[in-house]
Parts: C-alpha cells; structure tokens; sequence
C-alpha cells in the first residue's frame, strides 16, 4: 500500500532506489513541504513516522518512538503474534498490550515543536483491535497525553472507548494545551482490572490548531 508521502515524492518525479516510510522518509517530506507549500505546511506539526513504519516484528519500538513505560516491547505488525489485520497507512502498524499482573505497554515521542498554553490543537489516529493477537485478545481502550517532559504524564488529552471493532476506525483528539507541552505519549489502558488486551494504532495525522469550543 503506497503511502500519502510515497505518492507526494512520485508526483514531485524524485526517484529514490527504495521508497519506505521510515522517519527519515518523513524527514524528507517535511522539507518538500516547506520547499512547496511554505507557511501553510509550516502551520502544521508533523509527527516523526506517524504510521509506525518499520520491519514486521515482535518486542521492537517503531522507528521515531521510544518506550515510556518499563516491560514495553511493542508489536510491529502485520505478523507476529499472529496479527493479521492489513496496515490503514502505509505498511506496518504498532500494537500495544495490557497483561493480566496490571502492567501496559506505552511509548511516545518529542512533539514537533512546543504545544503552546491556552491554544486549542487537534489530530487524529486509528485504532483497531483482532481476534488473533496470541493469547492478548482482550478489549481495551488507548489513552494519549501531553507531556513537558519525557514520558512524563502532565495533561490526558484523549481517553478512547473500548475498542471493540476490527476494522480502523479514526479518532479525533481536539485539546486547549494547560501548559507548554513538548512530549506526547500513547499508552494501552484499561478501567476493567487486569487484563490481557491489546490495542493496534496507525496513520496520525498532522497536528494542526483549532478554535476553542
């Protein structure tokens, strides 16, 4: 499945010897959308590998990301542990579990730049979960924070339904920032008690300001 910055460097007529969405990809897309569009690109944020791209493997953080919360060994899938459900964007996508001694598997990144106090910003993910993820078929919910520090949880932005449904579905997370948020950070959660559950997540949009409600 060929991505939305795929397609974009395609059109531009670039011709590199591989095409991947890995950060660096997404690098690159920064730029030609500044070279291109200038100050309406530069209105929004761009998540480094928002779709989670990288080689289909068990316990391995995306490229982009990075663990915030001990014993996190995130899924890339399709493939291990039995996941099936094809990619919304681009190629690969990550999974998130919850296991039944209480623990959860998050992970997050540097925002592209300072989410500044009292304005309003909005994105939007997907979520889906599958009847094959071995022995973690349990439903469970995702929640998103803004952080000022590494995996610092400092203000929930998003907290989702149980996500019951195996096919994508997006969300869209609108949030007025309580203070300068630098780190956002995306965790498995359960309301339930301990369970072994799982969440799958792909293709974040860029972030970009709203109106306040």
């Amino acid at each position: 499945m060929r991505t939305n910055v795929e397609s974009l460097i395609l059109t531009l007529g670039l011709k590199p010897k591989k095409i991947t969405a890995t950060m660096n990809l997404y690098s690159l897309f920064f730029t030609i959308c500044m070279m291109t569009w200038g100050s309406t690109c530069a209105a929004q944020l761009i998540f480094n590998n928002p779709s989670f791209e990288d080689e289909p493997s068990d316990a391995t953080v995306p490229m982009g990301w990075f663990p915030c919360e001990p014993g996190t060994t995130p899924d890339i899938g399709p493939g291990p542990w039995g996941i099936d459900l094809e990619a919304e964007e681009g190629e690969t996508y990550v999974g998130l579990i919850t296991r039944s001694d209480g623990t959860y598997e998050a992970i997050g990144q540097r925002f592209p730049d300072v989410l500044e106090k009292e304005l309003c910003y909005t994105f939007k993910l997907s979520a889906a979960a599958c009847d094959t993820y071995s022995g973690f078929n349990g439903r469970v919910k995702f929640r998103v924070w803004g952080g000022t520090k590494k995996c610092k949880r400092s203000q929930l932005l998003y907290e989702s339904e149980t996500i019951d449904y195996t096919e994508w579905k997006e969300h869209e997370i609108n949030f007025t920032a309580e203070k300068k948020l630098k780190y956002v950070i995306i965790e498995a959660y359960t309301d339930e008690g301990p369970i072994r559950g799982h969440i799958l997540l792909d293709n974040i949009t860029n972030i970009t300001k709203c109106n306040k409600a």
